[in-house]
Formats: structure tokens, sequence, C-alpha cells
């Protein structure tokens, strides 16, 4: 009779341990289907594809680092207004230029999202980083989020 009991309970412990695994995997994303963050950066024409991409969203702004601390670009915005619009974009030792776009400060930039992406185009102020001369620059920088 004790063996009949050890093989029931060692059935249905492996029962509810599969049940528990096809539960967890129904409620977890497959890795695959995940959106990856990817970005591609043009600066005066020149394109860079960072491997370092990352998106944030709080309330209706959304941030997207893009590269790493030394060498990248940082774009923040605003979902909320209509159309959405970038509030601001730095960019920070790609393809030779160093600057910023800020709304407001009398550059312009355009915005938009489809598929997943956010695009941004405009022109930055800054300084050419070989000559540290006043400079400015045309910019895309797409973000799939």
């Amino acid at each position: 009779m004790q063996h009949r009991i050890g093989a029931v309970s060692t059935a249905a412990t492996a029962a509810i341990a599969a049940l528990s695994v096809a539960v967890l995997a129904a409620c977890g994303t497959p890795l695959d289907a995940r959106i990856s963050s990817t970005a591609t950066v043009r600066v005066n024409g020149n394109e860079v594809r960072p491997h370092l991409v990352r998106c944030v969203q709080l309330e209706w702004y959304r941030t997207i680092e893009v590269g790493d601390g030394d060498s990248g670009a940082t774009l923040v915005i605003d979902q909320w207004a209509q159309p959405i619009a970038a509030k601001s974009v730095r960019i920070r030792d790609l393809a030779g230029f160093t600057g910023r776009f800020s709304d407001g400060d009398g550059g312009d930039a355009h915005t938009s999202f489809a598929d997943n992406t956010f695009t941004v185009s405009g022109t930055a102020n800054g300084f050419d980083t070989a000559t540290s001369q006043p400079a400015t620059a045309e910019f895309r920088i797409a973000a799939r989020c």
C-alpha cells in the first residue's frame, strides 16, 4: 500500500510542477516576441549604430538613451503633445560633434512615431570635438523602443 501512495504522490508532484511551468510560460513573453531596442544615429550625414539603447517612459515623457556616457545621444520626447514633439536632444561626441537641440531655443526638430520607432531630425548647436570650434549639425535619430 505504501508503494502506491508514494507513486501517487510522485505523479501528483510531477503534474503540479508541469502545470506550474505551463502557467509561468503563458504569463511571460517569449524572448523572441519582445521588442528589442535599436537605434540609428546620423550626424552631418555620418551614420552611427550604437550597441546600447535604453528606452524609459515616465508618464507622457519618453527618454531614449543611445550609446554610453562618453559617446551617444539622449532624447526626451513629449508623447502628450499633438503631434508628439522632441523636448530636447543631446548629442555627445558622435561623428565629431557635441551639441544639443532644446525646444524653445530657436532651433527646429521634427518628431514622428511609426512602427514602434521614434524618429527625430533637426539641427543641433554645439561644437566640433576635434577643434572645439562652435558648430551646427544636422541630425536624424531613429530609435525602436
